[in-house]
């Protein structure tokens, strides 16, 4: 496994952007219209007349987006200032965002970010990255493992600051998987390694700022979609690298003992496993999961020809149980919109 952290050590830039938003005050359906007046990466400023209590805790911050869409965020207010007629100037910090909402924020961001590109000379980054490769299924395995419990444990030769908001994109090899996740550094120490006396290293504590229901999801399907470990301890592989113990082993008693007992593997699983990351990413958000689920019925993921039956029976069984489970988006109550369309 070996870390690239971005060469840029500047801070994120703040994109001058004032457009009205909506703020919902924690417990109340009803929105504050408020004027923001940066944005970022990691959080946004903004003036409005809130309530005192309102200043110290979280708020959610409904930005536009196009058409009827928004982006939906949940932030936590790290400074406010007090104006003139009971109006604030608040800072916020981005704390979680739906992957559908994550994918929008990078659009809007690189969207303002070429109107106002000439503001800065050079310019600072949108976001800092750390690129993490990995290329062996047991690293991946305890890595995915430690993003799933909501913290992850990393080494990297590049200082880091406890708070900062980052990329994380880790890069799977061969078959294993990639994906990128909004992530905070919560805690950097130093690192002193036997043989690595010439250069720094430093621990980084991370943390994700997504849903703990959407991580769960995503990390469960992708642990069930990596390479199978050999762990027979009388196995001549039992000591063998990773590389080797992940290669498909089949004996052939298993093979004649399923006769025609049909797989445990679903058709999603088997032939269309990123349809499945798409939904996992999506999964416990009503409106996320119906964006995603119309995308591969009627948009640009359609299969040519259309989806096979056997296919088709599995989305529509997992829109059903996320229907019952979280209950269908506002925009798919009415009669006259069908649940799926064929």
């Amino acid at each position: 496994m070996q870390t690239t952290p971005s060469e840029n050590r500047r801070t994120q830039r703040r994109i001058t952007v004032r457009i009205p938003i909506q703020v919902y005050l924690p417990g109340t359906d009803q929105p504050i219209t408020a004027m923001n007046q940066d944005i970022s990466w990691g959080g946004a400023q903004f003036v409005a007349v809130l309530p005192v209590e309102a200043l110290s805790g979280t708020l959610r911050l409904v930005f536009p987006w196009r058409g009827r869409d928004r982006v939906a965020i949940e932030a936590r207010v790290v400074r406010a200032q007090r104006l003139e007629a009971g109006h604030f100037q608040v800072a916020v910090r981005f704390a979680s965002l739906s992957p559908r909402s994550q994918s929008r924020l990078e659009k809007l961001l690189q969207m303002l970010d070429v109107a106002d590109g000439a503001a800065e000379s050079p310019p600072a980054p949108l976001v800092r990255e750390l690129e993490v490769a990995v290329d062996e299924v047991g690293a991946m395995r305890e890595m995915l493992e430690q993003i799933g419990s909501g913290r992850l444990s990393i080494t990297v030769f590049e200082a880091y600051q406890a708070g900062q908001s980052i990329r994380l994109a880790i890069r799977g090899a061969d078959a294993l998987p990639s994906l990128r996740l909004r992530a905070r550094v919560l805690e950097v120490s130093r690192v002193k390694v036997e043989g690595f006396a010439q250069s720094e290293l430093f621990a980084l504590a991370l943390g994700f700022e997504h849903p703990p229901t959407a991580i769960t999801a995503f990390v469960e399907l992708l642990i069930a979609q990596l390479p199978p470990v050999w762990k027979d301890p009388e196995s001549s592989f039992a000591g063998a690298p990773d590389w080797l113990r992940a290669m498909h082993l089949a004996r052939p008693t298993e093979d004649l003992a399923l006769g025609d007992q049909q797989s445990d593997i679903s058709v999603l699983e088997s032939r269309y496993p990123d349809v499945l990351r798409s939904l996992a990413w999506a999964w416990g958000d009503p409106e996320a999961f119906d964006l995603a689920f119309q995308d591969l019925t009627l948009g640009d993921r359609v299969e040519p020809g259309g989806w096979p039956e056997d296919a088709w029976d599995e989305l529509g069984l997992l829109q059903d149980v996320h229907d019952s489970a979280y209950g269908p988006p506002a925009t798919r109550l009415s009669s006259l919109r069908p649940t799926r369309c064929r």
